[in-house]
């Protein structure tokens, strides 16, 4: 088959799969606001995406301050929408993520978040096709389970994953586009922590002067619509609380996050113990990525290293944001299949598929007492880089003449 044609293939699927989401979600709709469904109930509104959609109304009605001037205003005025037994919530991002979650709020909250979980899963897997997977069979499967996770929270798992992917796959391509991604990142700064490290070791100059000038103007615009309070408000009252969170609190959040920190907070260990477990291991990670960055010879390894790391290094990272690394997993377990026979190419494809499963199994295992997903992401990221024998003999090859 040739590139045009694999190309038409894989954009078909991608079409087919977003059209069946589209058109259930049309129809759940019209079931919806026509049975008299009670669309206030928890089972709707405790959702992740309820802070984009009371953001968003918060800043268009004026009371934007009130997202970063304490928990406790914040609060209280989602349960003034959802009344006064709803569950806890808070917001963590930063003024510019608005920018992109403003458009939501003029939709009904149920409406809203169906409209925003399509609008981001059609950028997804427009990016996700940007990984130019090999002709395999099970490609597009492995990634159900991230999507699956992502409608599930309803979170912006697949907006930061499209930005990742951009960002990733143009830098050498289109290099402006794909600087303007990187600094849209910056609403989750935690997952692009290694980007700019990657960018200057491969000297991609535009893509870091575009990224730079994207965040800057993003940040200045956020700054200009909603008030530089906005930014003096988060960073006095969201990033604190955001630490208390992450230390003092425990419930079912713990059993999201895939580093060894998460999964010694999900056994009960204490923050500071969890810490020092998690630092060595983020160490060592810091070190292999830098190793390999130099090592690896092709872009797609080295953004497959760079995904890897980041989530062992962050200490804060939930199974939402793993969007990006089952891209990439799922892609480079498609090129195994086009390798000869080998134990070892078999052990690789196995892990890649056990991290592309990661969205849906590590929070059940973690549940039972057994957090699997550090292990998964240290032997994934092992199998991705370590040179097998079959892959050099292919490598090897002379051309076909």
């Amino acid at each position: 088959m040739t590139g045009k044609a694999w190309a038409g293939q894989r954009a078909d699927v991608e079409l087919r799969l977003f059209a069946c989401l589209a058109t259930c979600a049309i129809g759940l709709l019209f079931w919806l606001y026509g049975s008299g469904q009670d669309l206030s109930s928890l089972f709707w509104t405790n959702r992740d995406f309820a802070n984009y959609w009371i953001a968003s109304k918060l800043a268009m009605e004026g009371h934007v301050l009130d997202l970063f001037s304490g928990q406790d205003i914040y609060f209280a005025r989602m349960q003034e929408v959802f009344g006064q037994d709803y569950p806890w919530h808070n917001w963590s991002y930063p003024p510019h993520y608005l920018l992109l979650v403003l458009p939501f709020g003029l939709l009904p909250y149920v409406a809203s978040g169906i409209v925003f979980q399509l609008a981001t899963l059609a950028l997804f897997l427009h990016a996700a096709s940007l990984a130019r997977a090999p002709e395999a069979r099970g490609y597009w499967l492995l990634l159900l389970p991230f999507i699956v996770c992502n409608l599930h929270l309803s979170q912006n798992g697949f907006l930061t994953a499209a930005l990742m992917l951009y960002g990733l796959s143009l830098r050498f391509r289109r290099p402006l586009l794909a600087g303007v991604a990187i600094g849209l990142l910056t609403i989750k700064p935690q997952l692009g922590l290694l980007l700019p490290i990657l960018l200057l070791l491969e000297r991609r100059w535009q893509t870091i002067a575009a990224a730079a000038l994207s965040a800057g103007l993003s940040m200045a615009l956020s700054a200009l619509l909603f008030g530089v309070d906005t930014w003096t408000g988060y960073v006095g009252h969201n990033l604190p609380y955001q630490t208390i969170v992450m230390t003092d609190f425990g419930g079912f959040f713990l059993h999201l996050m895939p580093s060894v920190y998460g999964a010694a907070r999900s056994l009960d260990l204490d923050a500071a113990t969890a810490m020092a477990l998690h630092l060595p291991v983020a160490a060592l990670a810091i070190v292999a990525f830098l190793y390999l960055a130099w090592r690896l010879e092709t872009p797609e390894a080295r953004s497959l290293s760079l995904l890897f790391a980041t989530f062992c290094i962050a200490p804060y990272s939930l199974l939402y944001d793993l969007g990006a690394l089952c891209v990439l997993a799922a892609a480079e377990n498609a090129r195994e299949r086009m390798l000869p026979q080998g134990q070892g190419r078999r052990w690789r494809m196995l892990m890649l598929a056990a991290v592309c499963l990661l969205p849906v199994l590590a929070l059940p295992f973690s549940l039972a007492g057994l957090p699997i997903a550090p292990a998964v992401l240290l032997l994934g990221w092992a199998a991705a880089v370590v040179p097998l024998p079959e892959r050099k003999a292919v490598n090897a090859a002379p051309p076909r003449g």
